[in-house]
């Protein structure tokens, strides 16, 4: 399954069988609460909120595809593999233990922990990618992150 997260809404599709445009944006994420960083606990809370309600009626849909890879290739999620200390390559490979920690540090971020220490990049847009991609592996189930960049291909 390919994530889209940049440039309207969040988009789902897995070749010509499925194709979902949730009703939420990564910008209308920021509009309601991510957009100054570091985000508050309950801007965070709330943006867990949007998404999840966007995303529960599409849950029963996205479980008839694989679950093992969800695959993006937007830059805005590009600062998560420096988050967990990956180098960036064509291809990264997370598994959603990764995903989860990552945005553990961002929860820590919003409870008053220095971005810095925690790795996060000083981005709300990065913020709001991230909020989508562990809720969606987390309530959709998918067990791997594929990052794909420039000269990557989907595999």
């Amino acid at each position: 399954m390919h994530l889209q997260l940049e440039n309207g809404p969040i988009r789902l599709h897995a070749g010509a069988s499925t194709d979902i445009r949730l009703p939420l944006s990564l910008a209308a994420l920021l509009e309601a609460g991510l957009l100054h960083f570091p985000p508050s606990e309950q801007a965070l809370e709330q943006a867990i909120a949007s998404t999840e309600d966007a995303l529960m009626p599409w849950i029963p849909a996205l479980r008839l595809e694989s679950l093992e890879v969800l695959e993006c290739g937007d830059a805005v999620l590009a600062p998560l593999a420096d988050v967990l200390g990956y180098p960036r390559q064509a291809i990264a490979e997370l598994e959603i233990d990764e995903v989860e920690r990552a945005f553990n540090q961002l929860a820590e971020v919003a409870a008053g922990m220095p971005a810095k220490s925690q790795g996060i990049p000083e981005q709300a847009d990065f913020v709001a990618a991230l909020v989508v991609v562990r809720e969606l592996m987390h309530h959709v189930g998918w067990q791997q992150l594929r990052l794909l960049w420039p000269g990557g291909e989907a595999g």
